[in-house]
């Protein structure tokens, strides 16, 4: 590796942007074991306390995974965990689901599209729904959000555009508690468990077809009914 040693004021943080810098121009590989503490720091001319602080962080940020025994590996970028361990302070507040609903719309819409249109297969979808409907027969609200979560995931899996996998991973828990929370509000009238069922059957059925127009506007009207309930 080279390196670059450190003479900044934030110590940790210039190792991290080199870190970054060095994973982005491939001269750290993903799977690749990194130096231990004691070569970091001579190879950063810093303290090993600076090293485990810069450690530390690009674990927690999902750049660097600590295997017990083994020693620290470069990863895939996982930033989801921090994310969702942080969205708890996004949603605190109830009044902020139409805001989230909002944002939803922005990244779902062009998703299903790209479903539509590159989905190799539907099958994920269809498990959901057959899991929706199971849920619905035995009315079991847990089971039927689980759902629900499954089929709007599945939804950014069949897209096969990175940026927006990354996305929903990062949106994880917001997507989760915004699917519970709405259909909690949804499910308090009984007649409404069947239109959510159909609203994704027909969501699903636009996606098979590979008509990408119609599957926009069909996940339009679904994320519309929600916003009008909640």
């Amino acid at each position: 590796m080279e390196i670059v040693p450190i003479s900044q004021k934030r110590i940790y943080q210039s190792i991290i942007e080199q870190f970054v810098g060095l994973v982005k121009t491939g001269k750290l590989q993903i799977g690749e074991k990194i130096p231990p503490e004691r070569s970091l720091a001579e190879m950063f001319n810093v303290s090993r306390a600076s090293i485990r602080e810069a450690l530390r962080v690009l674990e927690i940020i999902g750049l660097v995974e600590v295997r017990p025994g083994e020693g620290s590996f470069v990863t895939e970028l996982k930033i989801a965990p921090f994310i969702n361990a942080v969205t708890p302070l996004l949603i605190s507040n109830e009044s902020m689901e139409r805001d989230l609903l909002d944002f939803r719309k922005i990244l779902e819409l062009r998703a299903v599209e790209l479903a539509a249109t590159r989905a190799e297969t539907t099958k994920e979808l269809l498990t959901s729904l057959e899991k929706m409907k199971t849920a619905i027969d035995h009315d079991d609200l847990n089971a039927g959000a689980e759902a629900d979560i499954l089929f709007h995931k599945s939804i950014f899996l069949m897209s096969r555009n990175f940026i927006l996998q990354k996305a929903s991973e990062c949106i994880a828990t917001i997507l989760e508690s915004s699917v519970r929370f709405n259909r909690g509000k949804i499910l308090a009238n009984n007649h409404n468990a069947n239109e959510l069922y159909n609203q994704h059957f027909g969501i699903y059925e636009a996606i098979k077809l590979r008509h990408p127009e119609l599957a926009k506007k069909r996940m339009e009207q679904h994320l519309n009914f929600v916003l009008e309930i909640v």
